[in-house]
């Protein structure tokens, strides 16, 4: 399976408007429900608490986790695929849950702040990997946790298909975990939880996913 997620962060915003209609894929369905899953071993009495996913998309892996909270935001900075997302909650979480269309790597929410925040492989496209990480843990009640699934370090194949990718070739786990204590996170745990295989240049090639949850 392919389990690249295009996401829509700090990218060309028109090709993934573009993308919204068709975004909801069986691929991606499939892969937002293990995304979920795997998440949902980190969340610990939620009832009563918060929730933000980071770069939602159609909001496909936020749909899987939105009954565990009170309250949740999709947050995505494409706005057809934020209209996705609205459609969707219309009918079955209405006043649980609102979308918003924004970029966080450039706008900071002062009037808002959450018990978890979710992001799955978004990352990544993001140049300034710091500022988002202090962004999203200034978004963060005391004792809130970060969860970020990402991909692992690579030689470049995992977006040897986009000409026009400038992010970040995956993460070493060890720079990570150094890069979140140095915005003021604690308690940083990482693990790799999934393989998966794409064929470049006719050779098939192995990727690697990790977990990363992260406390305030």
């Amino acid at each position: 399976m392919d389990t690249c997620r295009e996401c829509s962060i700090g990218v060309d915003m028109e090709n993934f408007d573009e993308m919204a209609e068709s975004y909801d894929t069986p691929d991606r369905i499939e892969r937002s429900k293990m995304f979920a899953d795997e998440f949902s071993k980190y969340i610990i009495d939620s009832e009563y608490k918060t929730a933000v996913e980071f770069g939602c998309g159609t909001g496909l892996v936020g749909l899987e986790l939105i009954n565990y909270f009170k309250s949740f935001i999709f947050i995505d900075s494409s706005s057809n695929m934020i209209n996705f997302v609205e459609q969707k909650l219309v009918n079955s979480y209405k006043g649980k849950a609102q979308a918003l269309c924004l970029d966080l790597s450039k706008t900071f929410l002062v009037n808002l702040s959450v018990d978890y925040i979710f992001s799955s492989l978004v990352l990544h496209h993001i140049n300034d990997t710091k500022l988002i990480l202090t962004n999203l843990y200034n978004l963060l009640n005391k004792n809130g946790k970060l969860l970020i699934i990402d991909v692992d370090t690579d030689d470049g194949n995992f977006h040897a298909h986009r000409t026009d990718f400038e992010g970040h070739n995956g993460y070493e786990h060890s720079y990570l975990v150094d890069l979140c204590k140095s915005v003021g996170f604690s308690d940083v745990k990482i693990k790799t939880f999934y393989y998966s295989y794409r064929i470049v240049d006719d050779i098939e090639k192995t990727f690697s996913f990790f977990i990363m949850c992260a406390m305030k």
